[in-house]
């Protein structure tokens, strides 16, 4: 049976973060499988789907350790007529979500549609999660008219309970293996060149301090210091953000070359990724899952490595080789060491990078999509019983 689903979401697709990355690798499953799929999403000039209704205009704010958009109130009219032309059968509502849009559109809904609420997001501190649960506050009223709550991790789904009051079950967030796999294997041609024969270190993430890029200098600096790392190890760090120029700045006196890239297309991602001898995401904390780890992983990366917080320890089923320390005296010294036995220790190389592959098929869009079609029965079951 086939569907008409709209993901509810109120940021853009112009840019594609965590949750961006969900509904599109999500939505595009779907699509294949014969579902009709809309976005209903905040301020978009430029989506990379079909589609998209673009409810609102946006705002940025500073929130949870990000920089992030916010809607303006969405039209009502809008939002009536947007909802009446669909027809959907479910509304997918990313959460949290603003009462100025999502929260609208759920006003709105229709007696018969399901509506499915995803959580995504794990307070990185105290003030977070004072605003998350003022926002379930303002937002209870609509939250009542959500028929299932999914959350993407354990982290998540505490989350969920603290800051509205509800139960989730865990469906983690999609990685198209598939996809990520091909696009490495084109990228890579099968040539070598004299860079890839050197032992190769590669970060990919936000220049902002939750995201620990500095983690990643101080473990670069220890390792030269007692010369962990053989000759030609060399380090590309991919992304944007207002710590970039500091880092720069520092890596120059480094003797290890460091690349800076800046922002790289998604496209570009799987064959960066594939390069790495070792891929380290040394995230602090504020991580409900950890996307890029699974990317990394598919993509062919050899050994990947992340920082033990929360939401990283469950997408990595808490192996320890993989997860280290980001807190504490010993971080540097702790990831330092670990880079080296990834690239000196081949046959530990092995053995983690197996245990690594074979979480793929738990988080592959298609075993994704499998258990998010039976929530939408669920949600549709209990609407038209109603």
């Amino acid at each position: 049976m086939s569907y008409r689903i709209a993901f509810v979401f109120d940021d853009t697709l112009d840019v594609l973060d965590g949750v961006q990355q969900h509904i599109v690798t999500l939505g595009k499953e779907l699509a294949r499988r014969g579902h009709d799929v809309h976005y209903l999403v905040g301020q978009t000039e430029h989506s990379p789907v079909p589609n998209t209704h673009a409810m609102s205009r946006n705002v940025m704010v500073r929130a949870n350790g990000n920089r992030m958009r916010i809607p303006l109130p969405a039209s009502r009219r809008l939002i009536a007529r947007t909802l009446a032309e669909g027809g959907f059968d479910i509304l997918h509502v990313q959460a949290p979500y603003s009462p100025f849009m999502a929260g609208r559109v759920l006003e709105a809904a229709s007696p018969d549609t399901g509506v499915v609420a995803t959580y995504h997001i794990a307070v990185s501190d105290p003030l977070s999660a004072v605003g998350g649960m003022a926002l379930g506050v303002i937002n209870a009223h609509t939250h009542r008219r959500i028929d299932e709550v999914i959350a993407v991790s354990d982290v998540a789904a505490r989350y969920a309970a603290i800051t509205a009051h509800t139960r989730a079950r865990v469906i983690a967030n999609p990685v198209d293996v598939r996809m990520m796999r091909d696009r490495a294997a084109a990228a890579d041609n099968g040539t070598l060149d004299s860079d890839t024969l050197a032992p190769h270190i590669v970060f990919l993430g936000r220049f902002v301090k939750r995201k620990g890029a500095d983690i990643l200098l101080d473990a670069i600096e220890y390792g030269e210091q007692h010369r962990l790392f053989p000759a030609g190890t060399h380090v590309t760090m991919a992304g944007k953000g207002p710590l970039l120029d500091a880092c720069r700045h520092r890596a120059a006196g480094f003797d290890t070359p460091i690349m800076f890239t800046g922002f790289i297309e998604e496209s570009a991602k799987p064959s960066l990724l594939r390069s790495a001898d070792v891929a380290v995401f040394p995230a602090t904390g504020g991580e409900s899952f950890g996307i890029v780890l699974l990317e990394a992983i598919a993509s062919g990366a050899t050994v990947t490595l992340a920082g033990d917080n929360p939401g990283y320890h469950f997408t990595l089923l808490g192996d320890t080789d993989a997860l280290f320390p980001v807190h504490g005296r010993d971080a540097a010294r702790i990831l330092a060491e670990r880079i080296a036995r990834a690239i000196n220790d081949t046959t530990w190389a092995k053995q983690v990078h197996a245990r690594e592959a074979l979480l793929l098929d738990r988080y592959d869009v298609r075993t994704i999509a499998d258990q998010v079609e039976q929530v939408y029965m669920q949600a549709i079951a209990k609407r038209r019983k109603a």
